[in-house]
């Protein structure tokens, strides 16, 4: 399955932009963006389309002029096979392919060609699936790969289920948010607490997609670490997956921004980044980045020495997406997330570089000391990804003036848009922060 977006009209009329996986692809007049276009209609960064193949939708990036989906002003938009969206002087057009029995892709002006399948059922209670149900997919698996889906009934119910794991027995629930729900549970054999996460796919999804998730998962479980959370085990129990985790007593840098906001001492948050840089030096030489520091995922455990910082979900987030498992999100809320990410997460989804996390560690501990975001909200209820595409972040100083000079030129340094201007790797920048602890 792919989904292809055509030029049918104006400066870059006949060129075709084709995708086979989870990515986002954004027009403007700005150099920086996937399609420029030199048209004075347009915005520096117009629109954005999120596609995971078969699924597509628009966001129109708060744009002067505005952006139509077959003649429709729109802000956001589900995109279909054969849409029409027009931006300025420009037409484009969208066009979902199946691959061809053979594994070779269609040319592509093919129109919509979804292959027969068998008929689908609830996996908990055998109800049969809506005849356009979309079934997620990795690239080259067939199209009678076996399916797993349940209905809308059955995954609340799973979601309520006081013991949801089989062999653990929950005690607390701890959490939830975008990725899942976290409860304290007690492992039944071996009595050992444990953190259990559960998340459930937001689409059907064949059984190829679910072997990929739980392959790439196993072998980031491997990182072993002192500031990384340690993953024990992980399966998958009606419908959704769980993973058994190193149990943290405390809370999480978010907890310790929120006590006494913008008052946090100034070496003990230093200490804690320096944590975090050591727990990514380990992952990044083993060739993994985390694509989503931010201060929830940073656990703070409490030990005989101080505080001690963990990371945790280690490339959940993007394994999770990258199967097409997470549904479209940078098109959905991500208020929580966006104030983090660097920009070249935005732009260039696909081969995210280790400078990523540095940029999102200094954007942490920018929040820990001043207890506010890189941005101020945009005004009038603005997009935010527009704000992380164009804006520069507000100097700390003016957030808190009693910051030391040379730590606000590390965190400046560290959140500069070009990765190529940031420090060079975890313990380059680890280094500069050192005196400051």
């Amino acid at each position: 399955m792919r989904v292809i977006l055509e030029v049918i009209k104006g400066p870059r009329e006949g060129r075709s932009f084709v995708f086979d996986r989870h990515d986002t692809f954004i027009v403007g007049r700005s150099q920086f963006v996937h399609c420029p276009i030199n048209d004075a209609a347009l915005s520096r960064d117009h629109f954005l389309i999120e596609i995971s193949p078969p699924r597509c939708e628009l966001r129109d990036l708060d744009s002067t002029n505005g952006t139509f989906v077959n003649n429709e002003r729109i802000d956001r938009a589900r995109l279909a096979s054969g849409d029409l969206i027009a931006a300025g002087q420009s037409l484009f057009r969208i066009v979902v392919e199946a691959a061809s029995p053979s594994g070779a892709a269609p040319p592509p002006s093919s129109s919509l060609a979804i292959p027969s399948r068998s008929p689908i059922f609830c996996a908990g209670c055998g109800t049969p699936a809506p005849l356009n149900l979309t079934v997620n997919n990795v690239v080259g698996v067939g199209p009678n790969e076996p399916v797993e889906w349940w209905c809308s009934a059955c995954r609340s119910e799973a979601s309520s289920l006081p013991q949801p794991v089989p062999h653990y027995t929950t005690v607390r629930e701890l959490g939830r948010g975008a990725m899942g729900v976290v409860y304290q549970a007690r492992h039944n054999t071996s009595g050992r607490m444990v953190a259990l996460k559960l998340i459930m796919p937001e689409t059907a999804t064949t059984r190829a997609a679910i072997d990929r998730f739980q392959r790439e998962m196993s072998v980031i479980s491997q990182l072993r670490h002192p500031n990384i959370v340690e993953w024990f085990e992980q399966g998958m129990s009606r419908g959704q997956f769980w993973f058994a985790m190193e149990f943290i007593t405390g809370s999480n840098l978010e907890g310790l921004a929120k006590l006494d906001p913008g008052r946090y001492p100034t070496d003990q948050a230093c200490r804690l980044a320096c944590q975090i840089l050591k727990g990514l030096e380990h992952a990044h030489r083993r060739g993994f980045v985390h694509r989503d520091i931010k201060p929830e995922n940073v656990l703070i455990g409490q030990t005989p020495e101080g505080s001690v910082a963990k990371i945790s979900d280690f490339g959940l987030a993007k394994s999770f997406r990258s199967v097409g498992l997470s549904g479209l999100t940078f098109s959905g809320e991500m208020r929580g997330t966006i104030p983090f990410m660097p920009p070249e997460q935005m732009t260039d989804f696909k081969t995210v570089r280790p400078q990523a996390d540095l940029y999102a560690t200094a954007a942490t501990l920018y929040y820990l000391l001043t207890g506010k975001y890189i941005y101020d909200e945009p005004e009038g209820g603005g997009d935010l990804i527009k704000m992380l595409l164009e804006e520069h972040p507000i100097p700390i100083l003016e957030r808190r003036p009693d910051i030391p000079a040379g730590l606000a030129a590390v965190v400046g340094k560290c959140l500069a848009r070009d990765p190529e201007e940031r420090y060079p790797d975890a313990t380059a920048m680890r280094r500069a922060l050192k005196p400051f602890c």
